[in-house]
């Protein structure tokens, strides 16, 4: 008998101030964080997530393991499998609009994909996500959190292979399309893997509980101090503009609403802030994981989990439906 493979999905409905009849009768509310009432809902979407972006709160893209890319056209309702021409892990997705786009990759050995032992990919597509053209880095292990301002400059956090006594992740710029790369001499985190760019500015996590800042595409950077006790890091960040942003410093969760000038200790209802997006003021998405177990086999073999976004207040408030 064939091994079938089965996802479980929850979608959270998280809101603050006031109670919220559910939307869907297979909903169910559960306990949550003082100040937020909390409701699931299961719901048919099959990916390992790692990153996700919306064009506008129409359009969206999740990518993830396997090569697995999704396309929303009705704000997440429903996705559409689009084929991205690898199998290699996609860890990052940025559309500059609604046909213009990028995907990246990790980098594999020993597969039989036609990608494998190449390097990483950089994928580009002109037509929405149906077709792909590739570009190979073979002195790269990872490209990760890709962001483009234009059709030609553009960042990202890439990684190297392991070198002794060097470091291995760097934020790195472009400014031929994703074509060649910039490796900039930043002290962010080991094993860093996200940086944020909202309205032309970029944040990314430093060592010693620091954050770095840029205005300029990543050419300069500002260093903003956090709260967060020396035995501890910052785990996770999360902007939604240049003013109001979350940090996770594993104990606790901070929020600033002036670019990271004050923080304060704020309840969150969760502090993996996993593949969060929001396309508006109001509304977002975000992708979190339960986990997926194939036939009567009772260990995970990958996560899934869905959550759209919508803040009840303008200052950062989630509602996830």
């Amino acid at each position: 008998m064939s091994k079938r493979l089965i996802a479980i999905l929850l979608a959270v409905t998280v809101i603050i101030g006031c109670s919220k009849e559910p939307n869907n009768p297979e909903d169910q509310q559960i306990n949550g964080l003082e100040g937020w009432d909390i409701s699931k809902s299961s719901y048919d979407f099959d990916i390992n997530p790692r990153d996700i972006y919306f064009v506008n709160p129409n359009i969206g893209f999740v990518v993830g393991y396997n090569g697995d890319i999704y396309k929303t056209t009705d704000s997440g309702q429903t996705w559409t499998k689009k084929n991205s021409g690898t199998t290699l892990h996609l860890f990052s997705v940025f559309f500059l609009n609604e046909n213009v786009g990028f995907l990246s990759s990790q980098a594999a050995s020993g597969c039989l994909d036609a990608d494998c032992d190449k390097g990483c990919v950089l994928l580009k597509t002109t037509d929405g996500g149906e077709t792909w053209t590739k570009t190979f880095f073979p002195d790269y292990t990872r490209i990760l959190s890709l962001k483009f301002f234009d059709a030609l400059k553009g960042i990202a956090i890439i990684h190297t292979p392991d070198i002794p006594n060097s470091r291995d992740e760097y934020v790195a710029v472009t400014s031929d399309g994703g074509l060649n790369w910039n490796l900039l001499d930043l002290a962010i985190i080991p094993y860093c893997d996200k940086l944020f760019y909202v309205n032309n500015t970029i944040f990314v996590i430093g060592e010693n509980q620091k954050i770095f800042k840029s205005s300029d595409y990543g050419h300069n950077w500002e260093t903003v101090n956090t709260p967060i006790e020396a035995y501890n890091s910052v785990r996770n960040l999360y902007f939604y503009n240049e003013s109001i942003g979350y940090i996770d410093g594993i104990t606790s969760v901070y929020k600033t609403t002036n670019g990271g000038l004050n923080w304060i200790k704020t309840n969150f209802p969760f502090t993996n802030f996993g593949t969060i997006h929001f396309y508006n003021e109001n509304e977002g998405f975000n992708i979190e994981p339960v986990m997926v177990y194939e036939g009567v086999i009772s260990r995970p073999l990958k996560e899934a989990f869905a959550m759209k976004l919508k803040t009840v207040e303008k200052v950062g408030v989630l509602q996830i439906w």
